[in-house]
């Protein structure tokens, strides 16, 4: 059985301290409320170019505990889940682990 505990715990050791990971967070959630709703969330990882379909199975696995947001590990695991889907690898909290590269967006521009 899948112990998601263990994949998360090694995966945010992977991502911690990532600057691309925390600047695409401060771009969105620049408040720190420590949520990004899933508007922003949706708009933002479209620009990934991934298909809808796999967007909904990377957000089903991102906010897995149903919260209808994303907080920082949750948007982590999206955009890891990104990369990996960019890479050509199936959704899954398998591939959180794997030496990936950063996720693909278009230069993302901050309002001021």
């Amino acid at each position: 059985m899948l112990n998601t505990h263990s994949f998360v715990i090694c995966f945010l050791q992977l991502s911690s301290g990532n600057p691309v990971y925390e600047n695409y967070y401060r771009l969105l959630d620049p408040g720190n409320t420590g949520k990004i709703s899933a508007g922003d969330a949706a708009q933002f990882l479209k620009k990934s170019g991934l298909s809808d379909n796999t967007l909904g199975k990377i957000w089903d696995l991102a906010d897995s505990e149903r919260k209808g947001y994303l907080d920082k590990r949750g948007f982590f695991i999206a955009l890891r889940l990104v990369a990996s889907a960019q890479g050509g690898n199936d959704i899954s909290l398998h591939n959180l682990n794997q030496n990936l590269a950063a996720p693909k967006f278009p230069p993302l521009v901050a309002a001021c």
